[in-house]
């Protein structure tokens, strides 16, 4: 008869130990403290090459190219920061059939992939067309699809300028391609 009484006791002991447990965890506080650092979206130009139809022959017509990286400009309005690059083009005396191959590499020397070229020509990214013909005579030939760059590891792409039957005698024709690399996983579908 004694056991019957102490079971209310031994239960309401052993409720009394869950209880206070769960109210112990209950207001323990854990705190975390993590240190978190994030990578860099950054490319450069490597080795630029062209190749013309008169193989250096300045007396008929002749190949420039300039480059550029457009870094961090906070006044220029350019949202994507310094994951651009510029390519200047300049053709001096070109004539009809003349043509130009600029092949050109890009450098990741950022922490995290990147993907690109893209154009920004419509006010968003977006691939570049297979061919594009100026106004002035000049036809445009991008060999620019994007491909995903891992860092440390560039790719190459090439641009052709074909001068066409309808160009300027004795003119010079420049040609300008932004070049926007993006983080892997922001890239446009």
């Amino acid at each position: 008869m004694r056991i019957k009484g102490l079971i209310p006791v031994i239960v309401g002991l052993m409720l009394l130990v869950v209880l206070g447990s769960a109210l112990a965890m209950w207001y323990d506080t854990l705190k975390i403290k993590a240190t978190i650092s994030t990578g860099n979206v950054d490319v450069e130009f490597g080795p630029v090459t062209y190749d013309e139809s008169d193989y250096d022959k300045s007396w008929v017509a002749n190949c420039y190219v300039n480059t550029k990286d457009m870094g961090v400009n906070e006044d220029s309005g350019n949202p994507y920061g310094d994951d651009d690059l510029e390519l200047n083009i300049t053709i001096e005396n070109g004539y009809p059939s003349y043509w130009c191959n600029v092949t050109f590499t890009v450098n990741n020397t950022g922490t995290i992939p990147v993907k690109g070229p893209y154009s920004n020509a419509t006010g968003t990214l977006s691939q570049f067309s297979n061919s594009e013909i100026l106004d002035n005579g000049v036809e445009i030939l991008y060999g620019l699809t994007p491909t995903q760059i891992d860092p440390g590891d560039s790719a190459t792409f090439t641009i052709k300028i074909h001068i066409l039957q309808g160009a300027e005698e004795s003119h010079t024709y420049t040609h300008q391609v932004e070049l926007h690399f993006v983080q892997w996983n922001e890239a446009p579908s």
